[in-house]
């Protein structure tokens, strides 16, 4: 990563800022989902299940295997342009305030990558897992609490996207109460205004009760002999 800092560096400091947000969204836009649908499995998973490019359709529809595999890349698409602008502010010299603001500038980008891709026509998933690796890379702590509230509430409920949901209103709270850091607070409290927002067509169906709940019996639909086989 060191590579990358320093030729981020080379820039002018008023467009770091830029450069960094840039990368951040191309990054995040990487389209994971739909490369391994189509590479591995020959399925496009914008025309399967909930069209939906993230780790629950893609688990529904491909498997266990390939949906833990997309959880864990569409973290690192909200993780590794956080920890590269924090190297980046780092190795600038800049103070703490700054920095928060050049990490908080890529982990929106990353998110926004991921749910707006300019690689498939601005398409792609909700968020959820890059918002995930953005937490891990950016307010550590509260993403183990995060981790806990999310598998707790899905546990319960059965709704992935309830558990999503909760821990994304709470978020600011425990992002207040652990880092008492305005900056990061604020990205909380974004992040729970629109990850809901991203979730309306569940929020719909959660109404109507016709949400499909999480069962570990619904992985690799496509995947599976058919019962006439």
């Amino acid at each position: 990563m060191s590579f990358f800092v320093d030729l981020f560096l080379l820039l002018p400091a008023g467009l770091v800022f830029v450069a960094v947000t840039l990368f951040a969204y191309l990054f995040g836009a990487i389209p994971f989902a739909m490369m391994v649908g189509k590479i591995f499995f020959k399925v496009n998973l914008l025309k399967e299940g909930s069209g939906n490019l993230g780790a629950t359709n893609t688990f529904r529809i491909l498997g266990a295997k390939a949906g833990i595999g997309i959880l864990l890349l569409d973290m690192a698409k909200g993780a590794i342009p956080v920890f590269l602008a924090r190297s980046i502010a780092g190795a600038a010299g800049w103070d703490q305030a700054l920095s928060a603001w050049l990490m908080i500038a890529a982990a929106l980008a990353a998110i926004i990558g991921h749910t707006a891709s300019p690689y498939i026509r601005f398409k792609g998933g909700k968020g959820a897992a890059t918002t995930a690796g953005v937490m891990f890379a950016l307010v550590p702590v509260v993403f183990v609490i995060s981790a806990a509230i999310f598998f707790s509430t899905t546990a319960i409920t059965r709704y992935v996207s309830v558990g999503t949901m909760v821990t994304a209103v709470s978020f600011p709270l425990w992002t207040a109460l652990v880092y008492n850091n305005w900056p990061l607070t604020l990205f909380a409290a974004v992040i729970a205004v629109i990850v809901p927002i991203f979730h309306r067509a569940n929020i719909k169906r959660l109404r109507e009760g016709s949400e499909p709940r999480f069962s570990w019996k619904d992985r690799g639909k496509r995947t599976r002999p058919s019962e006439s086989e």
